[in-house]
C-alpha cells in the first residue's frame, strides 16, 4: 500500500516542481525586459535647440515626380546610383564625407540620388518642378533648407516652395546652378515667413512643397539634367519645453 502511495505521489510532486521553476523563469524574464526598457527610455536623448532633420535621403524616391512648363522633350525623374563626391586634380573621385546619422538616431544610406531630366525652350520662363508624393510637415520652427546638387555649369536658378499654415505658397531662391560637380546648397528661411510662435506644435508649421528650377534668360535652350541628394532642414526645437497640453493658440 505504501509503495503504491509513493508511486502516485512522486509524479505529482515532480509536476509541482516543474511548474514552480517555469513560473520563476518567466517572472525573471519579464523583470529583465522591463528593466531594459526603462533604462533605454531613461537614457533617450532629449532634443532641444537647433536640430537637423532629414526630409529625404532619396534612397526610395521612385514615387517623386517632375512637371515642366515646356511641352517638348521628356520630363521625368530617375533613381540613379551615386553619391556626392569631389574630383581631385589628378582625376580621382573621392566621396564627400557626409554624416549619415541624424539627430534622431536614424542612420541613412548614401547609395542613390534623385535625377531629373527636362527640356527648356522658352528662356527665362520655362521651369521644372520636382515634387514628393506628399508635402512634408517641418516640425519646430524652420531655420534653413539644405540640399546637395550636381551642377552642370548652367545658370538656371534653384528655388524651394514652402506652404505656411494659412495655405500661402512662398518661393524662396536657393541659388544659381552655374558650377561644376557636387555642392551643398542652402537657404535661410526668412524671418517674415509666417510660422508658429510656439515653435514646437504642429498647428502652424511650414510644409515643404517642392523644389523647382527656373531657366535662365541667357542660357542655351535644350535638354537639362539635374541631380539631388540629402534634402535636410535645420529646425529650432528650443521651445519644446513646458506643458505640451497647454497651447497658445486660443
Amino acid at each position: 500500500m505504501r509503495k503504491e502511495l509513493k508511486s502516485l505521489l512522486l509524479p505529482v510532486l515532480v509536476g509541482f516542481l516543474v511548474i514552480a521553476v517555469s513560473d520563476y523563469k518567466i517572472f525573471a524574464q519579464e523583470a529583465g525586459t522591463t528593466t531594459a526598457a526603462e533604462t533605454k527610455e531613461g537614457t533617450k536623448k532629449k532634443q532641444d535647440g537647433l536640430v537637423q532633420d532629414w526630409l529625404n535621403d532619396f534612397e526610395e524616391c521612385e514615387d517623386w515626380r517632375a512637371t515642366a512648363t515646356c511641352p517638348l522633350g521628356d520630363t521625368k525623374i530617375r533613381k540613379y546610383p551615386g553619391k556626392p563626391s569631389t574630383i581631385k586634380d589628378d582625376g580621382t573621385v573621392e566621396p564627400v564625407d557626409i554624416p549619415l546619422e541624424d539627430d534622431n538616431g536614424i542612420v541613412h544610406k548614401n547609395e542613390h540620388v534623385l535625377g531629373v531630366k527636362t527640356y527648356f525652350i522658352d528662356r527665362g520662363f520655362d521651369r521644372v518642378e520636382i515634387l514628393p508624393p506628399n508635402e512634408y510637415i517641418i516640425r519646430g520652427k524652420a531655420k534653413e533648407i539644405k540640399v546637395w546638387v550636381l551642377g552642370r555649369k548652367m545658370r538656371h536658378t534653384l528655388y524651394v516652395k514652402l506652404r505656411d499654415y494659412k495655405g500661402h505658397i512662398h518661393k524662396i531662391k536657393i541659388g544659381k546652378l552655374d558650377f561644376w560637380g557636387w555642392r551643398e546648397m542652402s537657404v535661410v528661411v526668412p524671418g517674415w515667413l509666417p510660422q508658429s510662435p510656439s515653435y514646437a506644435f504642429l498647428d502652424k508649421n511650414l510644409h515643404f512643397v517642392s523644389l523647382f528650377i527656373e531657366s535662365d534668360l541667357y542660357e542655351v535652350p535644350g535638354t537639362f539634367y539635374s541631380y539631388f541628394d540629402n534634402l535636410t532642414v535645420i529646425t529650432d526645437l528650443s521651445e519644446f519645453t513646458g506643458d505640451p497640453n497647454i497651447r497658445d493658440n486660443w
